[in-house]
């Protein structure tokens, strides 16, 4: 893989982070694809979304409906709004067999609401298409590294 093409990829993913920390949700969801699906394993190293209770496994539709009701200020969730930052690290690109790309990262997540700040950490994965001079993203998956221990309730209504 070329450095330009690495440097691209590591733009794009930084950009996503941005988007969501600043709450421009309607452009983060425009940067999926229609058949996307994001999903937050409940379990390490959790094989499949389908077979096991999951965080968080969602449609892109069903993203549509959770910004819809973050911009409209209907998730108890968010009340009062919370401020969040993404920090990705190490990020990797592979080329496969078809035009999709793998991207993996590690994600430091903190959120800060009601006086409160949590921090969680992870490794992200994304499956990303070319499209144009960019891409869209195919795939998200985000393993925390404590999913499966007890973090008290996850309230999170802003995604990693």
């Amino acid at each position: 893989m070329s450095l330009e093409r690495w440097h691209r990829v590591q733009q794009f993913l930084f950009h996503e982070a941005r988007l969501l920390d600043e709450r421009r949700l309607q452009e983060w969801l425009a940067l999926y694809a229609e058949d996307a699906e994001y999903w937050v394993p409940y379990a390490w190293e959790q094989n499949s979304p389908k077979d096991h209770v999951s965080l968080f496994y969602e449609t892109v539709s069903l993203l549509r409906m959770r910004v819809d009701r973050l911009e409209r200020e209907l998730s108890p969730l968010d009340s009062p709004m919370a401020r969040v930052n993404h920090y990705l690290s190490n990020v990797m690109v592979e080329e496969g067999e078809s035009e999709e790309l793998a991207a993996r990262a590690y994600l430091l997540f903190i959120e800060h609401r009601r006086e409160e700040q949590r921090w969680f950490a992870g490794r992200v994965s994304w499956r990303l298409r070319p499209q144009g001079a960019s891409f869209l993203i195919g795939a998200k998956r985000v393993d925390l590294l404590n999913a499966d221990q007890d973090a008290g309730h996850l309230r999170f209504a802003v995604p990693f």
